[in-house]
Protein backbone atom coordinates (compact mmCIF):
# COMPACT_ATOMS: atom_id res chain seq x y z
CA UNK A 1 0.00 0.00 0.00
CA UNK A 2 1.46 3.46 -0.99
CA UNK A 3 1.47 6.17 1.66
CA UNK A 4 -0.65 9.19 0.55
CA UNK A 5 0.54 13.06 0.25
CA UNK A 6 -1.37 15.88 -0.17
CA UNK A 7 0.95 16.81 -3.26
CA UNK A 8 0.78 14.69 -6.15
CA UNK A 9 3.35 12.60 -7.11
CA UNK A 10 4.36 10.62 -10.61
CA UNK A 11 6.80 7.94 -11.60
CA UNK A 12 7.20 6.22 -14.75
CA UNK A 13 8.69 2.41 -14.93
CA UNK A 14 9.55 1.52 -18.68
CA UNK A 15 6.72 -0.82 -20.24
CA UNK A 16 4.25 -0.95 -17.60
CA UNK A 17 2.80 2.53 -17.90
CA UNK A 18 1.91 5.72 -15.61
CA UNK A 19 1.14 5.26 -11.88
CA UNK A 20 0.38 7.95 -9.71
CA UNK A 21 1.68 7.34 -6.27
CA UNK A 22 1.75 9.31 -3.04
CA UNK A 23 5.11 10.46 -3.49
CA UNK A 24 6.54 14.13 -3.24
CA UNK A 25 6.92 13.69 -7.09
CA UNK A 26 5.87 16.44 -9.22
CA UNK A 27 6.30 15.68 -12.91
CA UNK A 28 7.67 12.92 -14.90
CA UNK A 29 11.21 13.30 -15.94
CA UNK A 30 11.97 13.68 -19.80
CA UNK A 31 13.82 10.69 -20.98
CA UNK A 32 17.39 10.83 -22.42
CA UNK A 33 17.43 11.18 -26.27
CA UNK A 34 20.67 8.02 -25.45
CA UNK A 35 19.93 6.16 -22.66
CA UNK A 36 16.09 5.87 -21.49
CA UNK A 37 16.38 5.22 -17.96
CA UNK A 38 13.98 2.11 -16.54
CA UNK A 39 11.92 4.57 -14.39
CA UNK A 40 12.64 7.85 -12.68
CA UNK A 41 11.12 9.88 -10.03
CA UNK A 42 10.83 13.72 -9.11
CA UNK A 43 10.63 14.93 -5.64
CA UNK A 44 10.39 18.40 -4.18
CA UNK A 45 13.59 18.88 -2.63
CA UNK A 46 17.10 17.02 -2.98
CA UNK A 47 17.24 13.32 -2.92
CA UNK A 48 19.56 11.87 -0.04
CA UNK A 49 19.92 8.41 0.12
CA UNK A 50 21.11 6.33 3.22
CA UNK A 51 24.49 5.06 3.21
CA UNK A 52 23.18 1.63 3.79
CA UNK A 53 20.19 -0.07 1.31
CA UNK A 54 17.11 -1.69 2.89
CA UNK A 55 16.01 -5.17 1.74
CA UNK A 56 14.97 -4.70 -1.92
CA UNK A 57 14.93 -0.92 -2.02
CA UNK A 58 16.93 2.19 -0.84
CA UNK A 59 15.71 4.88 1.93
CA UNK A 60 15.87 8.26 0.99
CA UNK A 61 14.80 11.91 2.58
CA UNK A 62 14.19 14.92 1.00
CA UNK A 63 16.68 17.56 1.79
CA UNK A 64 17.24 21.45 1.74
CA UNK A 65 13.24 22.06 1.63
CA UNK A 66 10.67 22.85 4.55
CA UNK A 67 7.78 20.50 3.68
CA UNK A 68 10.71 17.38 3.31
CA UNK A 69 9.40 13.71 3.36
CA UNK A 70 11.29 10.02 4.24
CA UNK A 71 10.19 7.19 1.32
CA UNK A 72 11.01 4.00 0.65
CA UNK A 73 12.01 3.51 -2.95
CA UNK A 74 12.65 -0.25 -3.96
CA UNK A 75 14.88 -1.61 -6.73
CA UNK A 76 11.83 -2.24 -9.34
CA UNK A 77 10.93 1.93 -9.09
CA UNK A 78 8.01 1.59 -6.46
CA UNK A 79 8.20 4.33 -3.96
CA UNK A 80 6.33 4.74 -0.58
CA UNK A 81 6.01 7.83 1.55
CA UNK A 82 6.55 7.18 5.01
CA UNK A 83 6.83 10.53 7.07
CA UNK A 84 6.56 13.63 6.44
CA UNK A 85 9.44 15.81 7.65
CA UNK A 86 11.23 19.23 8.06
CA UNK A 87 14.46 20.57 7.23
CA UNK A 88 16.26 17.47 6.95
CA UNK A 89 20.39 18.19 6.22
CA UNK A 90 22.11 14.49 6.55
CA UNK A 91 20.91 11.18 4.86
CA UNK A 92 19.34 8.92 6.82
CA UNK A 93 20.28 5.70 8.21
CA UNK A 94 19.01 2.39 7.92
CA UNK A 95 18.96 -0.15 10.83
CA UNK A 96 17.37 -3.30 11.50
CA UNK A 97 13.96 -2.18 8.84
CA UNK A 98 13.98 1.17 10.66
CA UNK A 99 14.78 4.30 9.00
CA UNK A 100 17.06 6.59 11.21
CA UNK A 101 16.66 10.44 10.63
CA UNK A 102 17.05 13.82 11.73
CA UNK A 103 15.01 16.88 11.23
CA UNK A 104 14.79 20.24 13.25
CA UNK A 105 16.90 19.19 15.60
CA UNK A 106 14.94 15.73 16.52
CA UNK A 107 15.78 12.51 16.06
CA UNK A 108 13.89 9.73 15.59
CA UNK A 109 13.29 6.13 14.03
CA UNK A 110 10.25 5.21 10.99
CA UNK A 111 9.69 1.86 9.83
CA UNK A 112 10.25 0.94 6.59
CA UNK A 113 6.65 -0.48 6.55
CA UNK A 114 5.51 2.98 7.40
CA UNK A 115 3.78 1.61 10.22
CA UNK A 116 5.54 3.49 13.52
CA UNK A 117 7.25 6.19 14.55
CA UNK A 118 9.45 7.12 17.64
CA UNK A 119 11.21 9.88 19.23
CA UNK A 120 14.38 9.24 20.46
CA UNK A 121 16.08 11.00 23.71
CA UNK A 122 18.31 13.05 22.58
CA UNK A 123 17.48 16.37 23.53
CA UNK A 124 18.29 18.88 20.79
CA UNK A 125 20.96 17.34 18.46
CA UNK A 126 20.88 18.89 14.92
CA UNK A 127 23.14 15.97 12.58
CA UNK A 128 26.36 17.64 10.91
CA UNK A 129 26.85 17.52 6.76
CA UNK A 130 28.06 13.40 6.61
CA UNK A 131 25.70 10.81 7.49
CA UNK A 132 26.26 8.73 10.93
CA UNK A 133 27.64 5.66 11.35
CA UNK A 134 25.63 2.18 12.68
CA UNK A 135 27.65 -0.59 14.40
CA UNK A 136 25.87 -3.10 15.93
CA UNK A 137 23.36 -1.25 18.18
CA UNK A 138 25.49 1.94 18.72
CA UNK A 139 25.35 4.76 16.10
CA UNK A 140 27.93 7.21 15.90
CA UNK A 141 27.90 10.99 14.52
CA UNK A 142 28.32 14.63 14.45
CA UNK A 143 25.74 17.08 15.32
CA UNK A 144 25.06 20.03 16.88
CA UNK A 145 23.98 20.05 20.62
CA UNK A 146 22.07 22.21 22.11
CA UNK A 147 22.74 21.12 25.77
CA UNK A 148 26.93 21.83 25.11
CA UNK A 149 26.32 25.00 22.25
CA UNK A 150 28.86 23.31 19.12
CA UNK A 151 29.27 20.35 17.73
CA UNK A 152 30.04 16.82 19.09
CA UNK A 153 31.07 13.80 18.33
CA UNK A 154 28.11 11.64 19.99
CA UNK A 155 27.37 7.50 20.27
CA UNK A 156 23.34 6.42 20.71
CA UNK A 157 22.75 3.29 22.17
CA UNK A 158 20.04 2.05 19.64
CA UNK A 159 18.75 -0.70 21.82
CA UNK A 160 17.88 2.09 25.12
CA UNK A 161 16.83 4.97 22.19
CA UNK A 162 19.37 7.44 24.23
CA UNK A 163 23.01 9.39 24.13
CA UNK A 164 25.55 6.99 25.34
CA UNK A 165 28.28 9.60 25.48
CA UNK A 166 28.76 13.18 24.15
CA UNK A 167 32.26 14.98 23.31
CA UNK A 168 32.63 18.63 22.29
CA UNK A 169 34.66 18.40 18.62
CA UNK A 170 34.37 19.95 14.70
CA UNK A 171 32.44 21.18 13.02
CA UNK A 172 28.72 20.41 10.57
CA UNK A 173 31.40 19.16 8.00
CA UNK A 174 33.08 16.91 10.09
CA UNK A 175 33.20 13.00 9.18
CA UNK A 176 33.00 10.04 11.18
CA UNK A 177 33.99 6.62 10.78
CA UNK A 178 34.52 3.12 13.43
CA UNK A 179 35.18 -0.26 13.79
CA UNK A 180 33.46 -1.13 16.69
CA UNK A 181 36.22 -0.81 19.55
CA UNK A 182 36.75 2.69 18.12
CA UNK A 183 35.50 5.98 16.82
CA UNK A 184 37.32 8.39 14.29
CA UNK A 185 36.43 11.74 13.62
CA UNK A 186 38.55 14.46 11.26
CA UNK A 187 37.77 18.37 11.28
CA UNK A 188 38.08 20.13 8.37
CA UNK A 189 40.68 22.01 10.74
CA UNK A 190 42.62 18.83 10.01
CA UNK A 191 42.56 17.55 13.69
CA UNK A 192 41.99 13.84 13.75
CA UNK A 193 40.88 11.80 16.74
CA UNK A 194 40.14 8.31 18.38
CA UNK A 195 37.34 7.63 20.78
CA UNK A 196 36.90 4.10 22.40
CA UNK A 197 33.38 3.05 21.15
CA UNK A 198 32.06 2.41 24.59
CA UNK A 199 33.09 5.65 26.97
CA UNK A 200 33.95 7.99 24.63
CA UNK A 201 37.58 8.33 26.26
CA UNK A 202 39.93 9.81 24.14
CA UNK A 203 43.08 7.52 22.40
CA UNK A 204 44.70 9.43 20.15
CA UNK A 205 44.70 13.29 18.50
CA UNK A 206 46.57 13.96 15.78
CA UNK A 207 46.48 17.11 13.01
CA UNK A 208 47.31 16.10 9.37
CA UNK A 209 46.19 18.88 7.29
CA UNK A 210 43.22 21.13 6.26
CA UNK A 211 40.07 19.91 4.65
CA UNK A 212 40.37 16.36 6.44
CA UNK A 213 38.16 13.71 5.59
CA UNK A 214 38.36 10.01 6.76
CA UNK A 215 37.26 6.47 6.05
CA UNK A 216 38.44 3.38 7.74
CA UNK A 217 39.40 0.08 6.89
CA UNK A 218 40.93 -2.66 8.86
CA UNK A 219 43.73 -1.39 11.01
CA UNK A 220 43.74 1.95 8.96
CA UNK A 221 42.89 5.17 9.32
CA UNK A 222 42.54 6.67 5.19
CA UNK A 223 42.42 10.86 5.75
CA UNK A 224 42.44 13.33 2.54
CA UNK A 225 43.47 16.26 3.57
CA UNK A 226 44.43 19.84 1.30
CA UNK A 227 47.83 18.21 1.41
CA UNK A 228 47.57 14.74 -0.28
CA UNK A 229 46.30 11.21 1.39
CA UNK A 230 47.66 9.68 4.77
CA UNK A 231 46.81 6.57 6.40
CA UNK A 232 47.33 6.77 9.73
CA UNK A 233 47.23 3.63 12.31
CA UNK A 234 43.98 3.39 13.64
CA UNK A 235 45.36 1.55 17.10
CA UNK A 236 47.52 4.65 18.21
CA UNK A 237 47.16 7.37 15.02
CA UNK A 238 51.20 7.25 14.16
CA UNK A 239 51.41 7.73 10.34
CA UNK A 240 51.64 4.32 7.89
CA UNK A 241 52.47 6.15 4.44
CA UNK A 242 52.11 9.54 3.16
CA UNK A 243 51.12 11.00 -0.28
CA UNK A 244 52.07 14.56 -0.48
CA UNK A 245 51.49 17.13 -2.86
CA UNK A 246 52.25 20.98 -3.70
CA UNK A 247 49.87 21.39 -6.07
CA UNK A 248 46.50 20.38 -3.97
CA UNK A 249 43.99 22.67 -3.67
CA UNK A 250 40.89 21.39 -1.93
CA UNK A 251 38.63 18.02 -0.79
CA UNK A 252 35.46 17.41 -0.37
CA UNK A 253 34.28 14.33 -0.97
CA UNK A 254 34.91 11.34 1.88
CA UNK A 255 37.16 8.76 0.61
CA UNK A 256 36.17 5.06 0.01
CA UNK A 257 37.91 1.54 0.17
CA UNK A 258 37.30 -1.46 -1.91
CA UNK A 259 39.67 -4.34 -1.61
CA UNK A 260 43.11 -3.10 -1.29
CA UNK A 261 42.83 0.30 -2.59
CA UNK A 262 41.59 3.80 -1.21
CA UNK A 263 39.65 5.86 -3.49
CA UNK A 264 39.48 9.97 -3.12
CA UNK A 265 38.24 13.03 -4.66
CA UNK A 266 41.19 15.45 -4.67
CA UNK A 267 41.25 19.09 -6.47
CA UNK A 268 44.73 19.86 -8.32
CA UNK A 269 45.71 23.10 -9.48
CA UNK A 270 46.39 22.75 -13.29
CA UNK A 271 49.49 23.75 -15.13
CA UNK A 272 51.07 24.85 -11.72
CA UNK A 273 49.05 27.62 -11.40
CA UNK A 274 48.23 28.27 -7.86
CA UNK A 275 45.02 30.38 -8.03
CA UNK A 276 41.55 28.42 -6.76
CA UNK A 277 39.90 29.45 -10.60
CA UNK A 278 42.87 26.96 -12.16
CA UNK A 279 42.27 23.86 -11.01
CA UNK A 280 40.97 20.01 -12.16
CA UNK A 281 39.56 17.54 -9.72
CA UNK A 282 40.16 13.96 -10.28
CA UNK A 283 39.02 10.63 -8.50
CA UNK A 284 42.14 9.29 -7.53
CA UNK A 285 42.73 4.90 -6.45
CA UNK A 286 45.85 4.68 -4.11
CA UNK A 287 47.19 1.08 -3.32
CA UNK A 288 46.10 0.45 0.23
CA UNK A 289 49.06 -0.63 2.10
CA UNK A 290 52.01 1.69 0.08
CA UNK A 291 49.76 4.72 -0.78
CA UNK A 292 50.88 4.12 -4.38
CA UNK A 293 48.97 5.72 -6.90
CA UNK A 294 46.92 3.11 -9.34
CA UNK A 295 45.44 5.66 -11.49
CA UNK A 296 43.32 8.51 -11.66
CA UNK A 297 40.15 9.77 -14.05
CA UNK A 298 38.83 13.40 -14.08
CA UNK A 299 35.56 14.26 -12.14
CA UNK A 300 33.27 16.80 -11.11
CA UNK A 301 33.89 18.36 -7.70
CA UNK A 302 32.28 16.91 -4.66
CA UNK A 303 30.58 14.34 -6.96
CA UNK A 304 29.33 11.86 -5.13
CA UNK A 305 31.44 8.45 -4.63
CA UNK A 306 30.33 5.09 -4.69
CA UNK A 307 32.52 2.06 -4.20
CA UNK A 308 31.69 -1.55 -4.14
CA UNK A 309 34.11 -5.06 -4.78
CA UNK A 310 33.42 -4.91 -8.43
CA UNK A 311 32.92 -1.26 -9.64
CA UNK A 312 33.29 2.42 -9.00
CA UNK A 313 30.69 5.14 -10.11
CA UNK A 314 31.30 8.76 -9.56
CA UNK A 315 29.99 11.83 -11.62
CA UNK A 316 33.08 12.45 -14.35
CA UNK A 317 33.89 15.17 -17.21
CA UNK A 318 34.71 15.39 -20.23
CA UNK A 319 35.76 17.81 -23.07
CA UNK A 320 33.33 17.62 -26.14
CA UNK A 321 33.11 19.16 -29.51
CA UNK A 322 30.02 20.55 -29.78
CA UNK A 323 27.89 20.87 -33.56
CA UNK A 324 29.63 24.38 -33.72
CA UNK A 325 32.97 23.08 -33.26
CA UNK A 326 33.30 24.20 -30.27
CA UNK A 327 35.02 22.19 -27.18
CA UNK A 328 32.76 21.81 -23.63
CA UNK A 329 32.68 20.19 -20.90
CA UNK A 330 30.13 17.19 -20.37
CA UNK A 331 29.05 15.38 -17.15
CA UNK A 332 27.78 11.97 -17.12
CA UNK A 333 27.73 9.18 -14.32
CA UNK A 334 30.71 6.88 -15.38
CA UNK A 335 30.63 3.42 -13.80
CA UNK A 336 34.78 2.18 -13.49
CA UNK A 337 36.29 -1.54 -12.82
CA UNK A 338 38.24 -1.36 -10.34
CA UNK A 339 41.28 -1.33 -12.52
CA UNK A 340 40.19 2.21 -13.97
CA UNK A 341 38.96 0.84 -17.60
CA UNK A 342 35.16 2.77 -17.77
CA UNK A 343 33.11 0.08 -18.21
CA UNK A 344 29.92 2.61 -18.86
CA UNK A 345 28.55 6.31 -18.76
CA UNK A 346 25.21 7.70 -18.78
CA UNK A 347 24.28 10.98 -19.92
CA UNK A 348 22.93 12.96 -16.80
CA UNK A 349 20.16 16.35 -17.08
CA UNK A 350 21.63 17.52 -13.91
CA UNK A 351 24.99 17.36 -11.95
CA UNK A 352 24.75 14.35 -9.33
CA UNK A 353 23.01 15.15 -5.84
CA UNK A 354 23.15 11.13 -4.48
CA UNK A 355 25.19 8.57 -4.53
CA UNK A 356 24.60 5.90 -6.77
CA UNK A 357 23.50 2.52 -6.13
CA UNK A 358 25.26 -0.14 -8.27
CA UNK A 359 23.61 -3.61 -8.61
CA UNK A 360 24.42 -6.58 -10.64
CA UNK A 361 21.80 -5.39 -13.70
CA UNK A 362 21.39 -1.79 -12.77
CA UNK A 363 22.74 1.75 -11.74
CA UNK A 364 20.67 4.16 -9.77
CA UNK A 365 21.51 8.10 -10.24
CA UNK A 366 20.60 10.81 -8.28
CA UNK A 367 20.26 14.46 -10.51
CA UNK A 368 19.02 17.29 -9.73
CA UNK A 369 15.63 16.32 -7.60
CA UNK A 370 15.42 13.29 -9.80
CA UNK A 371 16.05 9.85 -8.70
CA UNK A 372 16.56 7.39 -12.11
CA UNK A 373 17.59 3.60 -12.63
CA UNK A 374 19.68 3.07 -16.08
CA UNK A 375 20.48 -0.38 -17.40
CA UNK A 376 24.04 -1.56 -16.66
Amino acid sequence: MVGRSSRRGFLRISGLGLSILGSGCSALQAQSPRQDPRWSVEFDGTPARATTLSDGGLVIATTFTPDGELGHLRFSGEYQRLAELIQVKTPPVVYDHRALVESEGIVRTVALDGSSQTRLRTGYLALGHYAPVVLGSSMFGVGYSDEFGKYVVFALDLTAERIRWIRPFGTARASIAADGERVFAASPSGVVRAYRADDGATLWRCEIGKGARLAHRGDSVLVATRGGMTALDAADGSIRWQTESSWIASVDTVPAVADSTVYAVLSLYSNHHRTVFETETYLIAFHLDTGAERWRTRVSYGTPLTVTEDGIVAETMEKVETDRGNREFRKNLSVFATGGKRLTKYDLPDRATMRPVLLDDAVIAGYGKTVAAYDR
